[in-house]
């Protein structure tokens, strides 16, 4: 995250519940020496410094061979209680703001190399919070439901979509290719034929946001079989493993 926009206080949010009940905490993967690539989980820090933030680093886990290990958070801010919601995770592939004054998304983006995974999250806020803004209020999360994702394995995980649609995106990568690309089609979204309607895997334009990115959007069952960690934080208990 970079919070430089204007969601940056949901991400802060976000960031300091983890801290607290993900990383932190008695239970906490610092607590456990959670493992990941054969090292145990020792020490965790938060970035704060915006142009680390904006090259991809949120969270630095310290690990007992002495290797660390770069996190980029990513969250789901604009919907919140997903169980109800939102069932997929949106990747970046090209974005019309960000701070390095070009149109490259996150995931694949010349300017965020420095990331060795992404830790998605999604919110459960109480039932009665409505508003996609609920972070400029009072309003305390309930849990967050997390996956940790290796980049280089999602990078190659939507490399392989791509290549399913007879070299149609043979410039995936390229954002002034996808934005011809999404010029040509009638609606915001593009289904991938290999892939059954109304899941799996979608590219898709979001007019709503100021940035106005397109995303590969990504069924939660995809992601989940890629994970090296699902799991959920509670603001009043330990965290639960996912399988």
């Amino acid at each position: 995250m970079c919070r430089e926009r204007k969601d940056s206080l949901g991400e802060e949010k976000v960031n300091k519940f983890l801290c607290e009940h993900l990383y932190g905490g008695k239970y906490g993967l610092v607590k456990t020496r959670y493992s990941l690539d054969g090292s145990k989980v020792v020490r965790y820090e938060t970035v704060t410094e915006k142009i680390r933030q904006s090259a991809g680093e949120d969270m630095l886990l310290y690990m007992d061979d002495k290797r660390v290990v770069v996190i980029d958070e990513k969250a789901a801010l604009y919907y919140p209680n997903p169980r109800k919601t939102i069932n997929t995770f949106a990747f970046e592939l090209k974005t019309k703001i960000n701070a390095h004054g070009n149109n490259q998304g996150w995931l694949f983006g010349k300017n965020y190399t420095n990331t060795d995974y992404y830790l998605i999250n999604w919110i459960t806020l109480p039932d009665d919070v409505k508003d996609k803004h609920w972070w400029k209020k009072d309003v305390e999360i309930i849990s967050v439901e997390s996956m940790l994702l290796n980049k280089k394995r999602i990078q190659d995980f939507v490399r392989d979509v791509f290549s399913c649609e007879d070299d149609l995106f043979g410039k995936y990568d390229d954002p002034d290719y996808l934005e011809k690309f999404m010029a040509t089609i009638d609606k915001r979204c593009y289904k991938f034929k290999d892939f059954d309607e109304g899941k799996g895997i979608r590219l898709m334009r979001n007019i709503e946001l100021p940035e106005k990115p397109i995303n590969i959007v990504i069924d939660k069952g995809y992601l989940k079989k890629i994970a090296e960690l699902h799991i959920e934080s509670y603001f009043n208990k330990a965290p639960k493993k996912i399988y």
